[in-house]
């Protein structure tokens, strides 16, 4: 399996991403990080999936060229699995076409909040989803995302408890022919330290990956 991991913006990316490169190779993956992205505009695209740990936007002048869009939605739409993380959702805000991708999301425009960082519980939705397997039901300390964007064809497996409700968290869904599971926990390395989360993003590669 090749991944394509696509970091930076304004996130702790810096720390986050180094865990996520680690936790890849020591499961046998082949990885490569870029920032640039230009791997998306290549005619010879020669990865399995993409992941997006990143947050691209105009204001810090990193945000997806529109062919480094065109080449992510052709990629997506013909086969290549995507796993969309925390705030990459939120990337490119003047791009209607990336909540169709991801299935939706953080919205930028105040719609989506979060409570401090803190302890919160996750939740099991689908035991059967595969994205799940191996994966009990968790506390951990990061941002809840609630009031996301969020597609009607979208499948959640996981939901976050804000003030005694359960908000959607993690699902996966369909972009033409490819698969894709965005998972909004993992603001910083201690989200992304945590044993379920890995889990999470592991499965979530196989998923993604098994068309």
């Amino acid at each position: 399996m090749k991944i394509l991991l696509i970091s930076g913006g304004n996130h702790p990316f810096e720390k986050t991403t180094p865990i996520l490169e680690k936790l890849f190779y020591e499961n046998q993956k082949k990885v490569k990080v870029t920032e640039s992205a230009k791997e998306l505009e290549s005619k010879n695209f020669d990865f399995d999936l993409i992941v997006l740990n990143t947050l691209r936007q105009k204001s810090y002048k990193n945000d997806f060229t529109n062919n480094q869009q065109k080449g992510l939605k052709k990629l997506i739409s013909e086969g290549v699995g995507l796993v969309s993380i925390h705030i990459a959702a939120a990337s490119c805000p003047d791009w209607k076409e990336m909540k169709n991708i991801t299935g939706g999301g953080w919205v930028t425009n105040g719609k989506s909040w979060h409570p401090p960082i803190g302890w919160f519980k996750v939740k099991i939705e689908d035991r059967n989803h595969p994205i799940v397997d191996g994966v009990s039901e968790f506390w951990t300390y990061d941002e809840c995302y609630c009031d996301l964007d969020y597609k009607d064809n979208n499948h959640t497996f996981i939901s976050g408890s804000v003030d005694d409700k359960f908000m959607p968290i993690g699902w996966s869904s369909k972009y033409g022919k490819g698969i894709v599971s965005n998972i909004s926990l993992g603001h910083s390395d201690i989200g992304q330290n945590h044993p379920m989360f890995q889990k999470l993003i592991l499965n979530s590669l196989s998923f993604v990956h098994n068309k």
